[in-house]
């Protein structure tokens, strides 16, 4: 086309704004193994309304900011026993709730959980959880914010988890016992958001336009 650098040149700055209303795509759990259930966000997650095991696990937002978001651990290793966190991690998250309730008496879950972009942080305490339900949590889902029964306080306690690239393994305790009172133990996982396919074709276009423009 003859006023094809022309037309490309208009769309560039066009396409470069539009990025910042581009919605990324998710990165979702991709497959569960052991002791985990992937389902959509559900509704609620009071004490008995997803009894387990399993332990349920599912996607929350796509493409959250944040510049000082708190979590307990970040990157790769192996977590368990005492307290962890406070960190501060910021950039662009995509969440993922990983939940076990043993309202049924059963009192661990085992299982591991990958995803589709590299986890970059973990959030399992109490405190920390509520903070992040409105950032970070599942549009149209009433989560345990402030309740006393939620997950772990800063000590891990006998609950575990390891992290190696996109996969976490979790061995979730979640019974009353003594020392740590907690019925329901929960781990919010944050990986790395990817753009979508609108995203990146805006992207490529803006390079096709940069490029032509050099050329001239």
């Amino acid at each position: 086309m003859k006023n094809a650098p022309a037309i490309l040149s208009l769309l560039a700055p066009i396409a470069l704004a539009t990025l910042a209303l581009a919605t990324p795509a998710s990165a979702a759990i991709t497959s569960v193994s052991g002791q985990a259930l992937q389902i959509a966000p559900p509704p609620i997650t009071a004490s008995g309304a997803l009894v387990g095991p399993p332990a349920y696990c599912w996607n929350e937002q796509s493409g959250a900011f944040s510049t000082a978001l708190l979590a307990n651990t970040i990157g790769n290793g192996s977590w368990t026993g005492g307290s962890f966190g406070p960190v501060v991690v910021g950039g662009v998250f995509d969440s993922h709730m990983i939940h076990f309730d043993a309202a049924s008496g059963v009192a661990v879950a085992q299982g591991s959980v990958t995803f589709s972009g590299n986890i970059i942080a973990v959030i399992y305490e109490n405190n920390l959880l509520d903070i992040s339900d409105g950032p970070l949590g599942a549009f149209g889902t009433s989560y345990l914010t402030g309740n006393p029964l939620r997950s772990h306080s800063t000590n891990l306690g006998a609950s575990s988890y390891t992290v190696t690239g996109n996969t976490l393994n979790f061995v979730l305790w979640a019974n009353a016992f003594a020392g740590h009172p907690n019925y329901i133990a929960e781990l919010r996982v944050l990986t790395q958001s990817i753009p979508g396919p609108g995203a990146a074709a805006l992207l490529g276009l803006a390079g096709i336009a940069g490029r032509r423009n050099r050329r001239r």
